[in-house]
């Protein structure tokens, strides 16, 4: 199986914007300083434990999940899929080339 380039990680994690994402998910976001705050659609949630940082493109729930992370790993629980799968997930949205152009595993 051919390894995602660390380069091409980096590309979608920077060029892929978190608040589209999250907003897309059904999350209202509001602002809380220079972050964004909402409900977090992993667990019940009553309040809004769910922090997206768009100036480190980054997401952390400090509610009952504890998760967080890039926009790989939103994609990984909002989709229910594995790493490989939200990256050509990500490139699917974001036009990127395809899961043939993938480099190979070196050892």
């Amino acid at each position: 199986m051919a390894r995602i380039p660390d380069d091409e990680l980096e590309r979608l994690k920077r060029e892929t914007d978190l608040v589209a994402l999250v907003q897309g998910a059904g999350v209202a976001l509001r602002r809380h300083g220079a972050n964004l705050v909402g409900r977090c659609p992993f667990h019940d949630d009553q309040g809004p434990s769910l922090v997206v940082t768009p100036s480190k493109n980054l997401w952390h729930c400090l509610g009952a999940c504890q998760a967080g992370g890039s926009v790989i790993d939103w994609v990984m629980r909002t989709e229910r899929v594995s790493f490989r799968h939200a990256v050509e997930w990500l490139r699917a949205k974001t036009g990127s080339a395809p899961v043939s152009a993938l480099a190979p595993i070196r050892f």
